[in-house]
């Protein structure tokens, strides 16, 4: 199965959303203050780059692969935010940007599904 990715308003809406929240998480971590857990939390890195791999796919396939990735990626990053014991600047900001992003992730993922089916 290496059909095209069909673009339709429901899909497109929803990589929006997961792109709004990539942004403010990124921008929320880089409020974070220079002398905290941040130079631990590379973490940035894979959520911002996840948006690459859903804009570069080509295919349904790729498309779905690409979003179980930057959903394992985005659970990770969920799961060192939720267990670190470090007083962090936008914590609560951070957390609920990443719940949102899981869920869109989760919401992109049945939608090109749908598409499919279509």
């Amino acid at each position: 199965m290496n059909d095209k990715v069909q673009i339709t308003k429901p899909i497109a809406d929803i990589i929006v959303k997961v792109c709004f929240d990539t942004v403010e998480f990124a921008r929320l971590y880089e409020q974070d203050k220079p002398n905290s857990a941040k130079k631990i939390l590379e973490s940035s890195s894979g959520i911002k780059s996840g948006m690459n791999g859903l804009i570069g796919a080509e295919t349904s396939q790729i498309m779905i692969k690409n979003i179980a990735d930057y959903k394992n990626v985005v659970r990770n990053t969920l799961d060192v935010y939720n267990n670190l014991n470090l007083l962090l600047a936008n914590k609560v900001e951070l957390i609920n940007t990443l719940i949102d992003l899981q869920q869109h992730l989760m919401d992109l993922h049945q939608a090109i599904i749908k598409s499919q089916k279509s």
